[in-house]
């Protein structure tokens, strides 16, 4: 799961969650999905824990039928994606961080890898 070349800026990006310098949101669907990942690597009371980790450090964005709708309405290639990305618009967030930034390319919010992330906090400080 340690995907480069974003593995060290996603755990950075993480770390500023959890420091509370950045709001972070993930998908309800997305925490089932990491779930499911760990579980495979780890037992399941090491995959529990994470996920425990990962709930209270992360904001949950909602799916629901309206995001589902919303989404199969998109002009998004990839319905996973388009529902992804109508969950954060229907969440009011401000910009998506993904190592998948072409799957996105049809996002009216702004989109960055994890490093460009990083770039632009480096702006504000």
């Amino acid at each position: 799961m340690e995907r480069e070349p974003f593995f060290i800026a996603s755990v950075q990006v993480v770390g500023l969650t959890e420091k509370g310098r950045s709001a972070g949101w993930i998908a309800d669907t997305t925490v089932t999905t990491i779930f499911y990942l760990l579980e495979k690597e780890l037992s399941g009371n090491k995959a529990k824990q994470h996920v425990r980790n990962l709930l209270r450090i992360f904001h949950i964005s909602n799916i629901n039928r309206v995001v589902l709708e919303d989404a199969l309405d998109s002009d998004f290639s990839d319905y996973k994606e388009g529902v992804l990305y109508q969950s954060a618009i229907h969440a009011n967030l401000e910009v998506i961080v993904s190592r998948n930034q072409q799957d996105f390319a049809k996002c009216d919010l702004p989109v960055y890898s994890p490093i460009e992330f990083l770039d632009t906090m480096d702006i504000f400080e």
